[in-house]
């Protein structure tokens, strides 16, 4: 029987539940950055280690900020994660990190900056005195963090913006900027990649600042950093732990799995020592205080 899907507004916390009639035995958190709808293209994995495990696996999207709470509180027993979130709990509640993701050739992403093509901003120090606009302060990995300590590499700061403001929705930033609703803008690499594919927009419209020319296939202006990993729970037992990373490590990029989700599967967890240094330097979660 076919798996109907319930939607409900990620910005409450809601979920995205399968309606089978019965609990599943596992729930599987990812992070939902774009939307519920975007979200929906890691039903195929999760189908793929429901099978692998021999278990029943309930996907759960949710936006970056909701994660760690979900998993502080017990709510999910394994989530795909975004470095920011996979520093958060294995620091403060004992998570496992499994695997890091590899997407489109490379186990890494980046942060891009853009601006309108001809507006004149080209490098970090031409944005003092602009309007930014990034995702989820704090939170967002690929559309805030690394930005946020790429300008404060290059002696720019948030205060040195004249607004510095949150999207709910990272396709609406490129948006904003092509518009010239706002000068400047954070998003994570790839963005700009799908929402041309998808008719939204064109590259050639933006400027990239400070872009970098590296392995990374995707325009980008920061640092690499780790891509997103599968981390199981404190609570979740290390035999059904071990039994999911033997499974998306085993993950082909020719499987339907990994080409519904468009990713070219799973490697070894990368260090997040780079990701770690990011968070202390700009003293966000687990680093606050």
């Amino acid at each position: 029987m076919k798996m109907n899907i319930w939607l409900r507004l990620l910005g409450t916390g809601a979920l995205l539940f399968s309606t089978l009639g019965y609990a599943a035995d596992l729930r599987f958190a990812v992070n939902a950055p774009r939307g519920p709808l975007e979200a929906q293209k890691w039903e195929a994995l999760t189908t793929y280690m429901s099978q692998a495990v021999g278990k029943s696996i309930e996907l759960v999207p949710l936006l970056p900020a909701k994660l760690d709470d979900a998993v502080e509180k017990g709510e999910v027993d394994f989530v795909l994660v975004n470095p920011v979130t996979a520093v958060i709990v294995t620091e403060k509640f004992g998570a496992k990190l499994l695997a890091t993701m590899s997407a489109k050739g490379s186990p890494k992403f980046a942060g891009v900056i853009i601006s309108k093509k001809g507006s004149g901003i080209s490098k970090a120090a031409d944005l003092k005195g602009k309007s930014v606009l990034a995702f989820q302060f704090g939170v967002s990995a690929g559309a805030w963090v690394f930005q946020t300590y790429h300008m404060m590499q290059k002696g720019v700061n948030p205060p040195d913006f004249a607004s510095f403001t949150e999207s709910k929705k990272q396709d609406d930033i490129p948006l904003a900027v092509k518009a010239g609703v706002v000068d400047g803008g954070f998003v994570r690499t790839g963005v700009l990649e799908s929402m041309q594919k998808e008719g939204k927009l064109a590259i050639d419209d933006f400027t990239i600042v400070d872009e970098k020319k590296d392995e990374l296939p995707f325009v980008h202006s920061t640092a690499l950093y780790p891509e997103w990993f599968m981390v199981a729970t404190k609570k979740f037992p290390d035999e059904l732990a071990d039994k999911i990373k033997k499974s998306i490590l085993s993950l082909k990029a020719s499987d339907e799995a990994a080409k519904s989700a468009g990713i070219d599967g799973f490697v070894e967890p990368i260090s997040l020592d780079g990701m770690k240094a990011a968070l202390k330097a700009l003293k966000v979660a687990p680093y606050a205080n």
